[in-house]
Parts: C-alpha cells; sequence; structure tokens
C-alpha cells in the first residue's frame, strides 16, 4: 500500500492559541502571538508506505491534472520501484477524490502504468493515514525557528521530511495499524474512532 495527497504548509502556524496572562500583562510581548491575515504557503505532494516517506513535490500554485499526472510519472513510480523493487506491479495506490486525482488524462495515464487504485469514498472519514504525518511534520516545524520567507520554508520542510527519525517511523506505524483503523471506524458506523 501506498497512501499519497497534497497539503499546504504556512510561514506562520495559523492554529487558534490561547494564552493566560496576569493582570496587566495584555501587551506584553511574551503574551502576544503574532499573526498573518494571508500567509505565505506552499503546497507539496507526498506519499507514506511501510518503508516510510516518499520522494517530496513542491507544486507550483493549485495541483492540476497534468502537474499530478508529471509528479505520477516523476515521484510516484520510481519511488514504488525503489520501495518494492520486484513486487511494485502487486502495489496498492491510494489517493483522495480530488478533480486533479479523478481527471481523464490522470485515470487514463493510472490504468496504462498498470497502478491499481484503492477505491476511496469521495465523502467519508478521513482515514488516509498520510493526514497523521502531515500534521506531525506541520507540528515539529511549528516548534522550529519560524521561516520568514519561502525559501526558508521549503528548506525546513524539507530538513524535517528527509531526516525526522520520529517522522519516517510514524508513517511505518500508520501503515502498519490500518487493519485496526478501518476495524474501529466500521464498528463505529463511520462515527469518531480514537485514531
Amino acid at each position: 500500500m501506498v497512501f499519497s495527497d497534497e497539503s499546504s504548509l504556512h510561514i506562520l502556524d495559523d492554529r487558534t492559541h490561547r494564552v493566560r496572562r496576569r493582570v496587566g500583562e495584555q501587551l506584553h510581548k511574551d503574551c502576544i502571538v503574532q499573526q498573518v491575515k494571508h500567509p505565505l504557503s506552499v503546497m507539496v505532494w507526498g506519499a507514506i508506505s511501510v518503508h516510510g516517506v516518499s520522494r517530496l513535490h513542491i507544486v507550483e500554485g493549485t495541483m492540476r491534472q497534468d502537474q499530478y499526472r508529471k509528479v505520477l510519472e516523476t515521484r510516484l513510480l520510481p519511488q514504488i520501484l525503489e520501495w518494492f523493487g520486484a513486487g511494485a506491479a502487486d502495489v496498492t495506490f491510494q489517493q483522495d477524490s480530488a478533480p486533479c486525482h479523478t481527471a481523464k488524462k490522470v485515470k487514463e495515464f493510472i490504468k496504462k502504468q498498470g497502478l491499481r487504485l484503492l477505491d476511496w469514498p469521495g465523502n467519508s472519514a478521513d482515514m488516509n493515514p498520510i493526514e497523521n504525518i502531515w500534521k506531525m511534520l506541520k507540528d515539529k516545524m511549528n516548534k522550529e525557528t519560524v521561516s520568514t520567507n519561502k525559501r526558508q520554508l521549503i528548506e525546513k520542510l524539507l530538513e524535517v521530511w528527509f531526516h525526522d527519525q520520529q517522522l519516517k517511523e510514524h508513517a511505518r506505524l500508520m501503515i502498519t495499524q490500518m487493519p485496526e483503523r478501518v476495524s474501529a471506524v466500521i464498528k463505529a458506523r463511520g462515527g469518531w474512532t480514537k485514531y
């Protein structure tokens, strides 16, 4: 199995923060979190398997069908060969139902390459384990020094993605736990689970 997806990373953490302050500390610099209305961001495509994390692709603008087909050709297919070698023909590939993934040209390319696709519902509990990896990546990046430009953001992204051993191990763990995750969702009839 190979699970894939795109994600956006921002220069500044875009989550809500709560700050506890004592009386008189409202404007103290340690009690203020700077926000940017429209932070600079970068979109990336990646994949995971029991072998860890894949090559990354920095998306130019919005992912469109032609760019996605090229990602499959230049990133995914070589990665599958590297990970699985002679067993590459037995790999099942997961992608969501984003329009660029389901475009006619992309479907034709996938069929021509002999890639087996995992049937993935359009509206469902998001069980793609790479979502957990994206969250972990963002958390790790936000703990580090704040990037001030796109180049620094991409450099930090690549450093964490390729060199953080915990991220790679977590990717492997997420894949091996998929049978339990699916079973939990079935048991909960599509509702919330601990995964």
